[in-house]
């Protein structure tokens, strides 16, 4: 093939990961549930049982909520006024552009399997987890302000703020980490999705508390890593999920132009999991 061809077929290659790294980051970010197979886990929602760690205080100390105020009716109202205050905007890191998540986007109901392992998917993904009061969502993108390449990788963050009674934060958390400790929670299911590679990761010492943990999901050819961290503060969970698209068809091309002496689209490669810049996390605490 002439290397006319080649530049042609590079491009077009690229267009294609382009248009599946959108599609799968959707995706992922829509995929909080579903139907599975776990006896133990029939709850309708990831994390919506005792078990699941997802918090289902009395309702006694709902009066030490998050600086979000937690509570129905008004309560509520108050918290998610709290958050929004709260929430990161334009202008509050350099290099990223921030941009409201979708609010609206479903949690579909189902079964996590096993059951242990709900809190992991719980956190994931848009709209208002389960037990929730209230909830607020911001996606992050932009340059290569985390210290990356900015080359090939997709530096997008999603960050979500979300209003609990403080003993149900703290029991989220509490489940968090038994999942974690769980080796049945190395793979686990939410409906027809697969979770995989599950790790826990060292946690910053930030809030009142805080965990960490990788995982991946297929996503047709490619694989979609997730790095999350999870803070509390009070009542108030803020969770992070920083994300990339493993393509190996990507990498075998970055190869083959530094072969032929061209640059490559700098894919990430299969040890290159997503990092979760510390500017994001310090300057979405900093407003909590």
């Amino acid at each position: 093939m002439s290397e006319w061809g080649k530049n042609v077929k590079s491009a077009v290659s690229r267009a294609v990961v382009a248009v599946s790294v959108v599609a799968a980051l959707g995706s992922l970010a829509a995929c909080g549930g579903g139907s599975g197979d776990d006896d133990a886990g029939k709850s309708a929602k990831p994390g919506a049982s005792k078990s699941a760690g997802s918090g289902s205080g009395s309702g006694s100390d709902s009066g030490s909520g998050s600086g979000a105020d937690g509570g129905a009716g008004s309560g509520g109202s108050r918290a998610a006024a709290k958050l929004e205050k709260a929430a990161l905007g334009a202008g509050d890191i350099k290099g990223y552009k921030v941009e409201k998540a979708d609010e609206a986007a479903a949690r579909p109901a189902g079964t996590v399997s096993p059951s242990v392992c709900a809190p992991l998917a719980a956190v994931l993904g848009p709209g208002t987890p389960p037990k929730a009061d209230a909830h607020v969502g911001r996606v992050l993108s932009g340059s290569d302000a985390s210290g990356g390449s900015g080359k090939g990788d997709v530096p997008i963050t999603d960050v979500g703020l979300s209003a609990y009674p403080r003993a149900d934060a703290t029991k989220s958390m509490e489940g968090l980490r038994t999942a974690l400790k769980s080796k049945k929670c190395s793979t686990f299911g939410v409906g027809a999705h697969r979770f995989l590679g599950v790790h826990a990761l060292p946690a910053p010492d930030k809030g009142d508390e805080a965990v960490s943990y990788k995982l991946a999901q297929r996503k047709g050819e490619f694989l979609m890593r997730e790095s999350v961290t999870v803070v509390r503060r009070g009542g108030t969970l803020v969770v992070f999920e920083a994300s990339n698209l493993y393509d190996p068809e990507g990498v075998q091309e970055d190869k083959e132009a530094a072969r032929d002496g061209r640059e490559g689209a700098g894919t990430p490669t299969a040890d290159e999991d997503p990092k979760l810049a510390p500017a994001i996390v310090d300057a979405q605490l900093s407003k909590v």
